[in-house]
């Protein structure tokens, strides 16, 4: 998950740095797929920690 933070930072200073629009429109999309990414991992996270809570019954 850190990862994609990161990614995402440098997609935003990347962003910062240029003017072109077309660069900033693919920017703006890869900072967008790492925001879903983080959220996505996230979630699986939380899934894996309550299978992990869970009692097993063998």
């Amino acid at each position: 998950m850190a990862a994609e933070q990161k990614a995402r930072a440098v997609y935003e200073n990347l962003l910062n740095l240029t003017d072109d629009p077309c660069v900033k429109d693919v920017l703006r999309f890869l900072r967008e797929r790492e925001v879903v990414h983080y959220q996505r991992f996230g979630e699986t996270l939380m899934y894996v920690e309550e299978y992990c809570r869970q009692k097993k019954i063998y």
